[in-house]
This record gives C-alpha cells, structure tokens and sequence, in this order.
C-alpha cells in the first residue's frame, strides 16, 4: 500500500521534474547453476570493505541480482543458497556512476564450503552508451595540480578543454568560482558541476564549492550524456565524489609553497628598472576521518563516521603594468612636452567666441595653463598620481609620456575552506549521509598607487549543505530522497568606500544623496592610457540555489524502472553602485580644441589638460541599480532500463521553468554640457 502511495505521488509530480546525475553505482549479474541454470531465491551481499556496508539482495526468478546506489569504493560479493557452495569475491572497484555485471556461478555443495574467487575476465563496467570516466583516488593524488583544484582532472577526459573566460590563466585555485570547460564543443559554463551528484553551482553556473584534493575520492566527466537522468546542461557533466570516514582513523596534511627568494624577475621589468616584485604562494591543509567514537558512550563502527577537511591558501602574485601618469610639469599645467614631442596644441577652453556659426578658441602660449586657473579639486586629486617611474623611449613609453609608470602591483588572495561529511548506516536498508560545505575569498588587485584612488576588493563566501537518504523498501524496490542548498554572498568595492567627496571641494549635496560613500570617479580617454581615480563597479550580489530530489526504483527481473521529481529554486538579488559620489568623464577632446567642430580624436595630454580646467565632457550620477530574480526549475523523469544482459531501453523526461518577479529598479541623474564664456560662466548646449 505505501508503495502505491510513492507510486501515485512520483506520477503526479513528473510533469514538473528533472533529474540530476546519479553519482552511485550498481552491480548486478545473474546467479547460475554449473550446468547453466538459473537461481531464485539466492542471498547475495555486497560489502564495502573499508566501512562494513552491507547491500542484502535476492535473485529473482531468472537468477537475476542488482544491489544499487553503492558509493563508490571496493566491494566484496558474498553469494549463498541452500545445496550450494557459498561464493565470495573480493576487491570488486565501483567508481562513480558505474556498472560493473558481476556473473555469479555456485557448484553444489555444503553451505558451510567457500569458493573464493581471485581471478576472472575484466569486468563489463558500463550499461549504456555514455562517453566518459572516472579519474580514480589514486590518480587525484598523485596527478600534480597546479593550483589545487581537483575540478582541473575533467581536462584528462577526451572531448573537455579548459578556456578560461576573460583570463589568459592556465590555473585554476580552489577559491576560484568558475566553469571554463568546454565539453564536446558546448560553450564555457553551460556544464552542470555536481558535489556527490548534487548540484555544485551558481545562479550562473559556475562552481560554488571547490573541496581540497585530499579531499576528493573520485572526479567523473561525462561528455556525451544518452541517460535520461541527465539533465540542466547544454554540454556534459562533471561529477567530484567526496571521500568519506572509515572503520580506520586516516588522515593527511600538506603544504605547497613557493619561496620568493627563488623566484627571479623578468627580462622586461629588468630592462625598464622595475625591481624585482614580492612573491608568496602557501597553501596547507589537513584531512580526517573515521567512525565516530565516545568512550563508554557510543562506537560507531560500521555505523556511523566522520571525515573533515580544511585548507587555507595565502598568495601574492605580482603582474606587470604600464599605465600613463601626469609628469610634474604637467600636474603644474605645463604641457611644452606633448607640444614639441607630438606637436599638439592646446587651446583656451575660456576664450571661446563665435565665428559665424563655429565656436573657436585661441592658442594657449607654449601650451601652459596659469597655475591660477587649475581646478583646485584637480589639484587634490592629482595628489594620488605617482610621479612617473618610467624614464626615456623603449619599446613601451614614449617621449610623450604615454606609458611613463610601471607597477607590479600584486593581486593578494587569501581564502579558508571547509567541509565536513558524515555517513550513517542505520541498517541493511537505510543509508544517509549529509555533508555541509563552506569558502571563503578575500582578494586585492589593480592597486597601482598603493593609496585609495586605485584598486579593487572582492569578497566571497559561499555556504552549502546537503542530506541524502536510500531507503531499500525490499529487495527489488527502493527510494532516494535528497535535500541540497547553496548561498553565495558576492562583493566587491574599492579602498575609498565610506570616503567624503567634499574632503575635495565637492559641495555638500554629492555626498547628501548618495547610497555609497566613496572618492568619485575621474576616468581619461584610454588612448591615453591615463589610470582612472577611483572605481565604478562596486556591486552585491547575493544568490540562493535550492534543490528538493526524491526517486523510486523498481527492480523486476532484467528490468529497472525509475520515476522522481527534482525541484529547484534559483535566486538572485543584485545591487550595482556605479557612480553613486559622481562619475566624470575627461576624454573626447571637447574643450581644449581649436573649435567646437574640430576632430574629437583624442592626443596624448588633451584629457588630463582638461583635467586641470575642470571640465568634464561627461558627468553621471548613479544612486544604484537593485536587480532581483527568481526562478524555479522543475523536471521529471519516467525510465526504463534493461539490465546488460538485455538490450531494450526506454527513457521519458519532462521538464519546465517558471521565472518570478524580475524587478529592476534604477536611478539615474545625467549632468548637462555646458560650454565655458569668456567670463567664466558656463553656457548650458
């Protein structure tokens, strides 16, 4: 009667469901007589020889047996009936999500005679027509990696490369949050990334969670997908199993570092004198587990264990630029130096008269601007510039000034890792495990003037959790219900925030009405190269993913049928700051031309002489941009599938999505151009 009732709930949810990939395996096979025929009603066991896990089948009446959702590991396989030998086989490897068809042959006999089996044929390890495999425990620990991140093993699997998106990196870190994999020519980030085949991902797909390699057993790419249990993925799969505790306390704890007195410099930072930047890399960590034990109080061997691991990674990466700075003439308004080198004149933006229909300007003599007439906001703000460090002409600056500073700024990262696991057999027909995940990332880059014009800051934490329960009904009947979440908290900022914009002369109203407090945003013409002061991307973008899973399997013969629903919930909720002190704009070469139709190509100094007027060509006020989403993703699944020995396969799945409350909201204040008088006043056009 109960289960009818799964039966009739499972078929009413299917419409709404799909399935996420199973990453337990089966073994099955048939159990014959030595003359070939087969036998009912024979136990068969199957034991996992580190945990003591038993799986207690019985043959149907063709002989056949299928002892299912196994994590993977090594088995033994125990068979016995009365009038027969009891056979054992031991050493039997299940990986993740496969199949291995373990044939079982009893000679007649007394019940107390063992035949043990050490040798046969290589097993048949796949049911279906899917293309991948498993990189085994062994290969994640000895593969090196650099970087650590075991997600980098798929590239071992034909048909996967790895093309990092808007980076020319080749390393991947365990902090990282991303999907660069190509599988069987699908775009980056369209795969599904799986934890214990539960959903591993962002709102967008990337990687939420990435464990330490010593924490992970098993790393399987799936790159063409005939399963109807595959689903939520444009490309493949790529599916990490976590280690679990033992009957034997294990454990292991590492260190990879690079000293930076090894670390020599560049052939170009030597041949520009930048001296040799600081180097550290360090990343250590240490795992355990085994089962759970109170003295006096409780012991859980073969019952219930425990695995935890933890890693914390500090590294500071140097990375070259050149940028261009104001000269110390320039910062006092001489700019003779673009006049000689490149011949560019500038003109008096405040000696503009009409001629005719065209507004011309008169030469500003020997291009320097009255100390006088310099915007003394310019003058604060010229303070965060460097003096150049860059001198002479090479193959990088010019005499100019373009690319007169170099930096190697370092990005500094620096992020802890957590997860710990634990995995109860509470009997032959019960087993649950439930795994709780946590990351953190603390990063600095682009910090080129050391002060709080430059630079940027981004923060991330990421939480997950997930419970799964297999429940054997009986022997040809089981259910698997699974609870998954992930929360992903996402930031980033500048050093300036919480800095007073009328510090610098702005008036009192900037910093009245704005949501984020910080050093409003100067930006140049990037022909330029002139580094921006300040920063406008600071954003929040929280995100929730959810996940509700149950299946039921029906074993009956040759046959297995299997319906389930998966439900989830995706959720985002973004707040971008933009410009919210103000953001101005100095390229485009609208004010110090010779006449307001001139060509708006910009030359090297234009924008940072317009800088020292103090006139804008662009002006944006920018409160925030609040974006919300959320969506749910429901699928179903109805399968059937014959067992290796037979060849007919029948597979159903439905799915739909319901997007919800898309709100964006936006406020925006767009200052006017206005065009400088003789006297000074501006001409609102």
């Amino acid at each position: 009667m109960k289960i009818r009732y799964l039966v009739v709930f499972f078929a009413l949810t299917l419409p709404l469901s799909m399935f996420s990939q199973e990453f337990r395996g089966t073994i099955s096979g048939v159990v014959t007589d030595a003359t070939g025929g087969t036998i009912a009603g024979a136990k068969v066991t199957v034991t996992e020889i580190h945990t003591n896990t038993k799986v207690d089948v019985a043959t149907e009446s063709t002989g056949q047996y299928t002892a299912a959702f196994l994590l993977p590991g090594d088995y033994d396989i125990a068979a016995k009936t009365p009038g027969f030998k009891e056979y054992i086989r031991k050493g039997v490897h299940v990986g993740a999500g496969e199949h291995p068809v373990i044939d079982i042959r009893l000679d007649v006999g007394e019940t107390t005679t063992t035949v043990e089996v050490t040798t046969e044929a290589p097993l048949v390890t796949s049911e279906n027509a899917s293309i991948g495999h498993a990189i085994t425990t062994k290969e994640v620990e000895d593969l090196p990696l650099n970087g650590g991140s075991p997600w980098m093993l798929s590239q071992l699997e034909i048909g996967v490369i790895y093309s990092p998106f808007n980076s020319t990196s080749s390393v991947q870190q365990t902090y990282d949050s991303s999907n660069n994999f190509s599988i069987a020519g699908t775009p980056t980030q369209s795969s599904e990334m799986l934890l214990n085949g539960a959903p591993n991902a962002t709102w967008d797909m990337r990687s939420a969670y990435t464990p330490p390699k010593d924490a992970v057993q098993e790393v399987r790419t799936t790159v063409l997908n005939t399963d109807a249990s595959f689903g939520h993925t444009r490309g493949g799969t790529i599916n990490m199993v976590m280690k679990s505790g033992t009957n034997q306390l294990h454990g292991s704890a590492w260190e990879n570092m690079q000293p930076s007195n090894l670390t020599a410099n560049s052939f170009f930072n030597n041949a520009k004198g930048l001296g040799n930047p600081l180097t550290h890399y360090n990343q250590y960590g240490l795992t355990a587990g085994g089962p759970v034990y109170i003295p006096k109080v409780f012991n859980g061997k073969d019952k219930l264990f425990w695995f935890f691991a933890w890693q914390h990674d500090k590294n500071t990466q140097p990375f070259t630029s050149f940028i261009s700075v104001p000269t110390a003439a320039e910062k006092r308004g001489d700019f003779s130096q673009i006049l000689q080198t490149d011949g560019t004149q500038l003109y008096d933006p405040f000696s503009a008269t009409l001629n005719g229909s065209a507004i011309v300007r008169q030469p500003l003599p020997g291009n320097i601007i009255p100390t006088s007439r310099i915007n003394p906001i310019t003058q604060k703000y010229l303070n965060f510039f460097p003096a150049p460090n860059v001198n002479g002409v090479n193959a990088t600056s010019r005499a100019d000034g373009y690319f007169n500073y170099g930096t190697t700024a370092p990005n500094f990262n620096q992020a802890d890792n957590e997860s710990g696991q634990l995995d109860y057999n509470m009997s032959n027909r019960s087993r649950m495990s439930f795994n709780i995940r946590h990351n953190t990332l603390a990063a600095q880059k682009n910090d080129y003037f050391s002060n709080i014009a430059s630079g940027t800051i981004t923060a991330r934490e990421n939480w997950g959790a997930s419970i799964d329960e297999v429940y054997t009904l009986s022997p040809t009947s089981i259910l698997n219900l699974r609870l998954n979440g992930t929360y992903m908290y996402e930031s980033s900022t500048d050093p300036s925030e919480g800095f007073d914009p009328t510090s610098l002369g702005f008036p009192s109203y900037i910093g009245a009405n704005t949501v984020r407090p910080s050093l409003p945003y100067v930006y140049f013409d990037t022909s330029t190269a002139f580094q921006s002061l300040g920063y406008n991307q600071a954003a929040k973008r929280p995100s929730q993913n959810m996940q509700v899973y149950g299946s039921w399997t029906k074993l009956k013969g040759n046959h297995s049928f299997k319906v389930g629903t998966d439900v989830r919930q995706n959720r985002l909720s973004t707040i971008t700051y933009g410009t919210p002190a103000g953001g101005y704009n100095f390229g485009g070469n609208r004010w110090v031309n010779n006449n307001a139709s001139a060509s708006a190509t910009e030359a090297m100094g234009q924008d940072m002489a317009q800088f020292l007027f103090g006139l804008p060509t662009q002006g944006t006020f920018l409160r925030q941009l609040v974006f919300l989403l959320r969506f749910r993703l429901r699928a179903g699944r109805l399968a059937h599938q014959a067992q290796p020995h037979a060849q007919p396969r029948s597979a159903l799945r439905l799915r739909r999505s319901f997007p919800r409350k898309v709100r964006p909201h936006r406020e925006r204040l767009r200052l006017q151009h206005a065009e400088p008088d003789r006297t000074g006043r501006h001409r609102r056009i």
